[in-house]
């Protein structure tokens, strides 16, 4: 076998292979010797059909099939000899086939960049951590005693209000057509939550217990589904209950309610909040510090990322967003007829991400960083204790390779940009005020009715 590599450019390799006749001519008599022993042909004892007659019944069959063995072979020795390492399926140019002569074909492929590492230390990163203020405290505690609330009947009373969670039978409907999805029974919406489609909550507010209702909406021109985007939707709508949400007061059997280990008064739910709050906000800085170190270090060492890589995280990334959108209620057509938009809204992160992956395997195989089987069992024991999980339980869980694999890139990858920020100088400061809102891939808060979720 002769090979012949060339690269265009830094992320294609065109790979020329040409495979000599015996090669192919042997394993053609391998091919047919084993037919000989399994077929059977009118006119012939088993095993004793001559060979020419097997050439000239199977030949159209099994020269294609030695010739695509062969070709997978030769290009996987191609790759192993010259070390190329493709992220995609290649592009075959296929020789034509002539008894007696060398076979040719051409392998056009997209590769992994040669990343030639320069600066990698010096970088100052100067982070704010903002300071626990009474307002996110306050702001904490409601949270929490709102996640213990309790919905329960309204008494005294069946006309609603905002601020009520109203219980309703509904039909969703277009040009006379129910809409798929769009019939719900004891339906809960919380009126005044800005959950619904603007309006709905709304139609509903002073409507009575028992009372049935119709009318019209037109849905925002940007609203998740595709099949009602700045169209009108006709509603028939019944009101069956009115709940209001029971918030629980912050006082000791609230805190023991809660059942956290040294949580017994109030004043220690105080004090849990205010620790979980410090403990966030520094987890936050940290993360900031790390983005932005790693944005200088991929500015200092450019390289370009091959496509193949990026489309396939967009895949993943894509089927992330829709796996948690359709947990939260939403239809899976409706999800699916916004995927192209989704995935050009991913293609700078996933860019990054996949830009990121590249520069850390880079540094990981410069620097011999590795993770062995011991710092493995020693993660899994100290994620065991942290969250209350059977250890035995969660190591077994990584008895399958495909997530051991997995488990041990990214414990590499936190030991990279451990070792990447001992290289540089990391300024936290503590500042008043909010944090900023983190950054990420944002979907519609207000979605049809018959997508909210309970």
């Amino acid at each position: 076998m002769k090979a012949t590599v060339e690269k265009p450019d830094p992320l294609h390799c065109t790979i020329s292979i040409e495979l000599p006749w015996s090669t192919i001519s042997d394993e053609l008599e391998r091919d047919y010797s084993e037919l000989a022993k399994k077929v059977t042909i009118k006119g012939f004892r088993k095993g004793k059909i001559p060979r020419s007659v097997i050439h000239s019944r199977y030949g159209p069959k099994v020269l294609p099939e030695v010739l695509a063995r062969l070709i997978q072979e030769a290009y996987e020795a191609a790759l192993i000899q010259n070390r190329i390492q493709p992220v995609a399926v290649p592009e075959l140019e296929r020789g034509e086939i002539r008894e007696g002569e060398p076979y040719s074909f051409v392998a056009k492929v997209e590769v992994q960049p040669e990343i030639e590492l320069g600066k990698l230390d010096g970088f100052d990163i100067s982070v704010d951590q903002p300071k626990v203020t009474d307002e996110m405290r306050e702001q904490e505690i409601e949270r929490l005693l709102e996640s213990r609330s309790v919905l329960v009947p309204i008494e005294g009373r069946d006309q609603a209000r905002l601020g009520d969670t109203a219980i309703v039978d509904y039909k969703a409907s277009r040009d006379g057509s129910l809409l798929e999805g769009g019939e719900k029974k004891n339906h809960e919406v919380e009126l005044g939550s800005g959950h619904s489609v603007p309006g709905f909550a709304e139609a509903i507010v002073d409507m009575s217990v028992g009372q049935c209702k119709e009318f019209d909406l037109t849905f925002p021109e940007d609203n998740f589904s595709q099949d009602v985007a700045g169209k009108e939707v006709h509603f028939e709508i019944t009101l069956n209950a009115l709940k209001a949400k029971e918030i629980p007061d912050l006082d000791d059997e609230f805190a023991k309610d809660l059942s956290e280990e040294g949580v017994e008064t109030a004043q220690d739910v105080r004090a849990m909040v205010e620790r979980r709050l410090c403990e966030g906000l520094k987890a936050g800085a940290e993360r900031d510090a790390k983005a932005k170190l790693v944005e200088k270090l991929l500015e200092a060492n450019p390289f370009p990322v091959p496509s193949a890589l990026v489309e396939r995280q967009k895949a993943a990334m894509l089927q992330e967003a829709q796996s948690m959108l359709q947990y939260r209620g939403l239809n899976p057509e409706q999800i699916s007829a916004n995927a192209e938009k989704m995935l050009e809204e991913l293609t700078p992160r996933a860019e990054f991400e996949v830009a990121t992956a590249l520069f850390f395997n880079a540094v990981a195989e410069r620097e011999k960083i590795e993770v062995d089987d011991e710092e493995v069992q020693e993660h899994l024991q100290t994620v065991a204790a942290k969250s209350g999980e059977n250890a035995a339980r969660l190591k077994a869980l990584y008895n399958d390779p495909k997530r051991l694999k997995e488990l041990k890139l990214n414990l590499r990858r936190d030991k990279v940009v451990d070792y990447l920020l001992k290289l540089s100088n990391i300024g936290v400061t503590e500042v008043a005020g909010e944090p900023e809102a983190g950054e990420g891939v944002q979907t519609p808060e207000a979605t049809p009715p018959h997508g909210e979720s309970k």
